[in-house]
Order: C-alpha cells, then sequence, then structure tokens
C-alpha cells in the first residue's frame, strides 16, 4: 500500500501538470484526472499491469478519434484534406510517418509532411521531441501503453475468449513481413519524396483525416484504407487476439523495435524459473514470443516486443519481468559464460524493503509508461469529455 501512494502521489503531479495546470474548474480535467490517478493506483497496487493498461489504451482510442475528428471540424470545418490544407502545411502530424522522413530529410533538409513545425499540438518538432523522450525511455513501449491507434486494435483482440486462427506458427513471418514493409516505405517516401504509407496505405484515416476523394486514385486510396482498417485493425484482431496491424504493417512499430535497443527497459524471461508452459507465446499480442524463444531459452521476447505486460500477466511463475536495460545486458553476459547472475540480498529492516520496491525497475517502468499516458492523452480525453456532454446536454462547449 505504502508504494501505491507513493507512486500515486507523483503520478499525481504529472496529471496537474499535464491536465488540470490551468484547467481547475473544468469537470472534464477534473473526471480525466480522478480517471487516470484510479488506474494507475489500480494498476500499481494489483500489479494486473496489462489489464489496465488495457483499460486506458481501449478508452484513449475511441476518445481520440471524437476529440481529433472534433478539432479538424473546429479548424478546418471537415475531416477530409483538400489542396489548400496540403499547401498550407496544416496537416497534424502523426508519429507514424518518422521513420518515412528520416532519409528525405537527411539528404534534402526539406520535411516532406505537410505539417507546421512548431506552434500546434501536433507540431513536427513537438512529436519529433515527444518520440525521442519516449525512444530513451520505453522505446517500443510506446506501441504497447500510448498509442491512440493501438487501442482499437486491443479493443478488437479481446472480444472473444480464444483465438478462432493461431498465427502463433507465423510469427517469424509476421516480423519480416513488417521490417520489410518497413523498407519498402522509407525507400518510396525517398523516391516520391512524398509519405506513402499516410497517401495509400493508413488504416487509421476512418478515424482521423482523410484526402478528399476527388479523382480515381484518391477513390482506391479510400477502398484501400477502409480494406486496410476493416481486415487488420478489426476482423484480423478479432479473430487472432492479436494486434495484427502493429505486428505486420505499422512502419512506425518496426522503426521502434529497431530503436528499443536504446531504451532504458526491457522485458526479461528467467530461464531458471520458466517451465516452458508457452502461455507467454501464446498471450503476446505482438507475436514477440515465439516457441523456439523458450526452448533456447534466449532470456528476453524477440526484437518486436512492446512491454504491453501481457506475458508477465500470464506466466505461472514468475519468470518474466521488467528490467533495466543495462542489468538485462549485464545478466546476459553473465549468462553467455556459463554463469548465473547473483541474486540480490533480501533487505535487512521495513526501511530497506521500502526502499527497495520504489527502485524496482516493474514499478519505474509501469510509472514511466503511464507518464507517456497522461502526457498524450491529457488533452484529447477531457475534450472528447466536453464534446460529448455538449451533444448530450446541447449548449455551447
Amino acid at each position: 500500500m505504502a508504494v501505491t501512494a507513493f507512486f500515486s502521489a507523483f503520478m499525481g503531479v504529472v496529471v496537474f501538470f499535464f491536465s488540470l495546470s490551468g484547467n481547475m474548474g473544468s469537470p472534464a480535467h477534473w473526471i480525466y484526472a480522478i480517471s487516470m490517478l484510479a488506474v494507475f493506483a489500480a494498476m500499481i497496487h494489483t500489479r494486473a499491469y496489462s489489464r489496465w493498461r488495457r483499460v486506458f489504451q481501449v478508452s484513449f482510442a475511441l476518445l481520440f478519434m471524437i476529440s481529433f475528428i472534433g478539432i479538424l471540424y473546429d479548424e478546418r470545418g471537415s475531416m477530409s484534406l483538400t489542396q489548400d490544407t496540403v499547401q498550407s502545411g496544416e496537416v497534424p502530424f502523426c508519429q507514424i510517418v518518422i521513420p518515412a522522413i528520416i532519409a528525405p530529410f537527411a539528404l534534402t533538409g526539406r520535411v516532406i509532411f505537410p505539417a507546421r513545425m512548431t506552434g500546434h499540438f501536433a507540431s513536427v518538432m513537438g512529436m519529433i521531441l515527444l518520440w525521442f523522450i519516449a525512444t530513451v525511455t520505453i522505446g517500443r513501449g510506446w506501441c504497447g501503453w500510448v498509442c491512440f491507434y493501438g487501442g482499437w486494435e486491443e479493443g478488437a483482440s479481446r472480444i472473444l475468449k480464444k483465438p478462432r486462427v493461431n498465427l502463433l506458427s507465423r510469427n517469424k513471418d509476421l516480423r519480416s513481413f513488417q521490417f520489410a514493409f518497413l523498407f519498402f516505405v522509407v525507400l518510396m517516401s525517398l523516391g516520391f519524396m512524398s509519405s506513402v504509407y499516410c497517401e495509400w496505405f493508413c488504416p487509421f484515416k476512418l478515424v482521423t483525416e482523410y484526402a478528399e476523394i476527388s479523382d480515381l486514385p484518391s477513390l482506391i486510396a479510400t477502398v484501400i484504407f477502409i480494406g486496410l482498417f476493416l481486415g487488420l485493425v478489426i476482423v484480423l484482431p478479432l479473430l487472432t487476439r492479436k494486434r495484427t496491424q502493429c505486428s505486420a504493417l505499422c512502419p512506425f512499430g518496426a522503426f521502434q523495435s529497431l530503436m528499443d535497443r536504446f531504451s532504458s527497459y526491457r522485458v526479461v524471461i528467467d530461464v531458471d524459473k520458466c517451465v516452458g508452459c508457452m502461455k507467454c507465446a501464446e498471450a503476446c499480442s505482438f507475436c514477440a514470443i515465439d516457441r523456439e524463444t523458450i526452448r533456447e531459452e534466449k532470456g528476453r521476447p524477440e526484437l518486436t516486443c512492446a512491454k504491453c505486460g501481457e506475458c508477465l500477466s500470464v506466466c505461472p511463475t514468475g519468470a518474466i519481468r521488467y528490467q533495466f536495460s543495462f542489468q538485462a545486458v549485464s545478466d546476459a553476459r553473465i549468462r553467455a559464460k556459463g554463469c548465473s547472475p547473483v541474486p540480490k540480498n533480501a533487505p535487512s529492516n521495513r526501511f530497506g524493503a521500502y526502499f527497495q520496491a520504489i527502485l524496482d525497475p516493474q514499478y519505474l517502468f509501469v510509472f514511466t509508461a503511464f507518464t507517456f499516458s497522461v502526457i498524450v492523452s491529457g488533452k484529447f480525453i477531457p475534450d472528447a469529455f466536453i464534446r460529448i456532454a455538449s451533444i448530450a446536454f446541447g449548449g455551447p462547449r
């Protein structure tokens, strides 16, 4: 209980700074603040990290759609992108295009995505800064904990209790395809000097913004993104209980998998505790644990792990945990020499146990990941509450 109170107090500061500050008179912001603190406290107290993470991410996906579309109508009166909007650089910048803009910018000094550089909630510089900080802290944990798109797949994948299609034997193929698609998107974006993924492949156009249908190519692109949304975001997650778009198509997810080596936390598997039951492989939403991962005693998930915590929640022996990256690397080197890492000494008193608990990487990772959840959602969720109340009860926002 003391650990829950400690971390909840600090999370209260985070919520105040990124949402309540300047909005103390807003009931919507208070509802948001209380809800987020309740979810976080439940997460820390029960250690059911993935369950409460899922509650947040699914809710955020739905409320983000309401807020984002509302903001688009406020700013330009429509969800559709016109040529004037593109030429004036007023398109909200999306983190998914980050890997596609790097090569063109490095070669030409030009950002190929038509967004504001600064001065907007979704400006290029603002999103790049947020991405950089997230990369060196939670890495691909962004996908598992923060992404406002991933909640759609998260929700669809939990509707059925058991998968109708088992993808476990195809995990490697899905990962290979995702990295190949990342290479394709980067190459095409460089060749055409435009965001090819956004123009042709993004399935989330249906719940954000889309190009105005004015000719045959724009009509074809619309049919493609509707098909991808229904297929990869709704139907396949429903049938497989996997986040298939995140695991097979999203170029940002593949890019973050490559960048995750620079993050501060890892998921590790204690091979001495593991009994080989394969429950983690079956539960992994990102196809990041294979049968070979366990049989070969790799001691960690595969490259595409998004640190979502599903494997932690189903492991019957507690063999899977969050760990500091430097400690995970050190332990791996020790095991490679045929030795076992030296276990930590048990604290000799209650204060020592408390101090050790608050420095536990499991708690620190969850706190860090949820902090990003607050940073990203602090604008959109209260705004969605206000818009819903305005529609339900009438009157101005």
